[in-house]
């Protein structure tokens, strides 16, 4: 069925793009913008963008000036909403007053929790966030150890998390989550995920999943209830604790 015909709404990027020698460039000229919208509908096949990100920041153009470019598609109903990933609070600022930011999309999970500091600017602007690597990239689903491997390639090989010293050193957050998700009748997926959900309404966790069994269990996170008081115990757990550098970044302690 073309995506035009589609009951659902449909997500796209711009922004990136790789090199020949396999660096991530990144290009937010207007003209590229324009470019990588026709672009993406006519391989859509559908007449409008529900919800298109700037992939990533460039430093070279103005947020005001892509903000624009954003006014301009959604006039011309090519797209209905726009986002930022890896978003920062002045970058945000300012393309949200030239047009209205829908959502950021940034890194974030029990091991990467650097912009919980945006928390209150979100709030503030109504800005949704949609929280990206909610699994620190498959680590807290606790499936896998030191006897891991992966295939060559797989971007894991090479994440700070997967060493068998972060797997010594994330022990104790493991064991932590995985209480939980006894005590919750649930998989420290499931628990990692419902965190976020219950911290704050408009977080809202996008893990990658390969496999219909995997997605089938990370929806059943919806369904665990937390309090305020027990995601506060897990935050305030968190603070305290010893766990590795992760793919992306540092933990935040405090």
């Amino acid at each position: 069925m073309p995506v035009k015909d589609r009951a659902k709404d449909v997500a796209s990027k711009f922004g990136v793009h790789h090199s020949s020698d396999g660096m991530l460039l990144v290009d937010s000229a207007p003209a590229t913008i324009r470019k990588s919208v026709e672009g993406s509908l006519k391989r859509l096949q559908t007449d409008h963008i529900d919800l298109y990100y700037q992939h990533r920041i460039d430093p070279k153009i103005p947020a005001e000036e892509v903000a624009g470019v954003m006014s301009e598609l959604m006039q011309e109903g090519k797209i209905l909403h726009w986002g930022i990933s890896e978003a920062d609070e002045e970058y945000l600022r300012k393309a949200h007053t030239v047009c209205p930011v829908t959502c950021i999309q940034n890194r974030y999970s029990m091991m990467a929790r650097w912009y919980e500091e945006l928390f209150g600017v979100l709030e503030e602007l109504n800005v949704g966030y949609v929280a990206f690597s909610p699994l620190a990239n498959g680590v807290l689903t606790g499936a896998y150890g030191k006897d891991s491997k992966f295939e060559d390639g797989d971007f894991r090989n090479v994440m700070p998390q997967y060493t068998d010293e972060a797997m010594d050193a994330n022990r104790a957050l493991m064991d932590y989550i995985k209480k939980l998700a006894e005590e919750k009748q649930a998989t420290p997926a499931q628990i990692s995920l419902a965190w976020m959900m219950n911290k704050k309404p408009y977080i809202v966790p996008i893990p990658g999943s390969r496999k219909v069994e995997r997605i089938r269990e990370n929806a059943g996170a919806a369904d665990i209830e937390l309090s305020i008081q027990e995601v506060a115990a897990v935050d305030e757990k968190l603070n305290h604790m010893e766990m590795s550098g992760v793919f992306g970044g540092s933990p935040v302690k405090k």
